[in-house]
This record gives C-alpha cells, structure tokens and sequence, in this order.
C-alpha cells in the first residue's frame, strides 16, 4: 500500500523526446514548458539525435520553469566521474533545474556499433552500482574512495568534479529487481516501465505491466529503501495513449497488436485509454493506489503521434 506522503504528492508529468529532432530544439522545449510540462527527459541512445547533455542543457536556457533529465542515461558509455561533471554543470547553468536519471544500458545493437564489449546484464548492473557510489559523492562534493571491480576512483573533496550548488536528484529506472533494490537505497527517484527486454534487446516483453506487477516492482523498491521509503518520488513510464470514447474497442485494438489479452490493456497502470477526462481521473486513482505521482508519456516514437497534446488537456484539467 502506498503511504500518505506518496498519495500527496504534487503530480507531476513529463515528456520523453524518442526520435531524433531538428535544429529548433530550444524551441521545442519552450513548447513542452507552455503545454504545461514539469520535465523534459532526453534518452541515451548511439543514434542520430540529440545527446543528452547538451539536449538538457539546451532545454534549460530556453524555459524559465522546465527541468530537464536523462531517461535513463546509459552508464556504460561514460565514466562516472564524466557523467559527474556534466550532470554537475548542466544543473548550475540550470539553476537546479536538472534530474539525473541512470541506467544499466540493453540495447545490445548499439554497443556492437560502436565496438563495445556487451557485458551480461548482472555485470551491467554491477558496473552501474559501483558507478552511482563514485557519482554521488562527486555530486555532493565528498571525497571518494571506490576501489572495485570495474572503477577505481580515489580523490579528495573537489578535486575531480566542482561539486554544484544546487541539488541533482537522481533517478534511477529500471525494472529488474537488482537495479529496483539500488534505486531504493539511493535514488530520489524511481522510475518505472513495466517492461522487461531479452538479453539483446531484440525483444520487449510485458513482464510487470498489470496492476500486480506494479505492486511486486514496488514492494522492492519498498524493501530496499526502509524509512526513506516516502522520500522517493515514484515514476511510472505510460508506454501508450490512446484517446477515444470507446475503450474496449481501443483496448482490444491494441491488444491484437500487442498479442495479450484487452483485459491486460485495459487495467495496465502503464496505458492510458478513454476521454482526457477519463485519463485525468484514471491518474488521480493511480496515485490513491500505487503512489506514483510523476508520469512520463511519449513524444513522437516509433511511428506513433506524440502524446504531448493529448496529456497538456490532461494536465490543464487536472490543474484547472
């Protein structure tokens, strides 16, 4: 059961940029901002688009009020102490307005392109867990002292990294339970998908997408993080959005596609089906239930319309 703390929580919403963009992207970004957004995230992906970074730090000078993230940033492709300073950077130039989101990386593809060994995904996760400890005492402006199996970082407070003077939550997304159990200990923010992808990532498999399997990915994350539990921020990743008067023909629509059953479709906490309205009350009820208050929907992806017009009438009913 969620706790008070999360059933209060100020919603929240973001949108997720999944295709390469043009050149006007600070202009894309003032457009999130006026639709009503609270967060612009940037993935990490070896395509052609934008780079994480710079995408966010873009973002930030072009809004007044946008924070701006990485969803999630793949850690094999930087060192910690990198990733430290440029997370420490973009969030000053921000004005705090910057969430660091980490993952373990999968997209086996990527790694091959670009000549990198692609590591099993208990290594993966070793590797990231040792790479958070080097990138939160970086942040905080502590000395570091990690001597592992994949980083050994050894400096004073400052030496390496200008520690900013804003705070930088993290966010840490994932859904296998090793990665769940980290972000628990030390993540601000939990982000999850409801999804899980075979070891190459050649295959999505909707392992956690129905209400129960929400509460299993929550549960760890609860039993990881003991009292801090209402301190985290829970986030949950709406992978479809469909906005129609008739539900259980969008549901069985999409089923077919997704070759399940409409009944998962239609309780999934990660699909959104029916009228604004509908979507607006559905989200409230998701908070009462689960106590994920920060929702992330998709721009443009994968031949799909972005969901930013659709969830800005959400957002401005539920804030009207």
């Amino acid at each position: 059961m969620p706790t008070e703390a999360h059933r209060s929580r100020r919603l929240r919403f973001g949108l997720h940029i999944a295709l390469p963009r043009g050149q006007n992207f600070g202009g894309f970004a003032a457009a999130v901002e006026q639709a009503g957004f609270d967060v612009l995230t940037i993935p990490d992906h070896l395509v052609a688009s934008v780079s994480p970074f710079a995408g966010a730090a873009a973002a930030a000078m072009a809004t007044s009020r946008l924070h701006t993230g990485t969803l999630v940033l793949n850690n094999d492709l930087r060192h910690p102490v990198e990733t430290a300073r440029e997370a420490a950077t973009v969030a000053d130039v921000s004005g705090g307005r910057f969430e660091l989101g980490l993952g373990a990386g999968h997209m086996k593809s990527e790694y091959d392109a670009a000549g990198l060994k692609f590591d099993s995904g208990a290594v993966r996760v070793d590797r990231l867990i040792e790479a958070v400890d080097v990138i939160r005492s970086l942040l905080a402006g502590e000395a570091v002292d990690v001597d592992g199996a994949h980083y050994c970082v050894r400096a004073d407070a400052g030496a390496l990294v200008a520690a900013p003077n804003v705070p930088v939550p993290l966010l840490i997304g994932g859904n296998g339970t090793r990665v769940l159990r980290l972000a628990g200990r030390v993540a601000d923010i939990v982000g999850l998908a409801g999804i899980t992808h075979n070891r190459d990532a050649t295959e999505v498999r909707l392992t956690h997408f129905d209400l129960a399997g929400l509460d299993d990915r929550i549960a760890v994350v609860r039993d990881a993080a003991g009292d801090r539990f209402d301190a985290i921020e829970l986030n949950a990743l709406i992978q479809f959005v469909v906005v129609t008067d008739d539900r259980a023909a969008a549901a069985a629509e999409l089923a077919e596609a997704l070759e399940v059953a409409p009944e998962l479709v239609l309780e999934s906490p990660f699909v959104l089906l029916g009228t604004h309205e509908q979507m607006a009350e559905s989200l409230v009820a998701r908070q009462q239930r689960f106590g994920v208050s920060y929702w992330t929907v998709f721009d443009e992806w994968v031949g799909r319309p972005s969901a930013m017009p659709d969830i800005a009438k959400v957002i401005a009913l539920l804030r009207s």
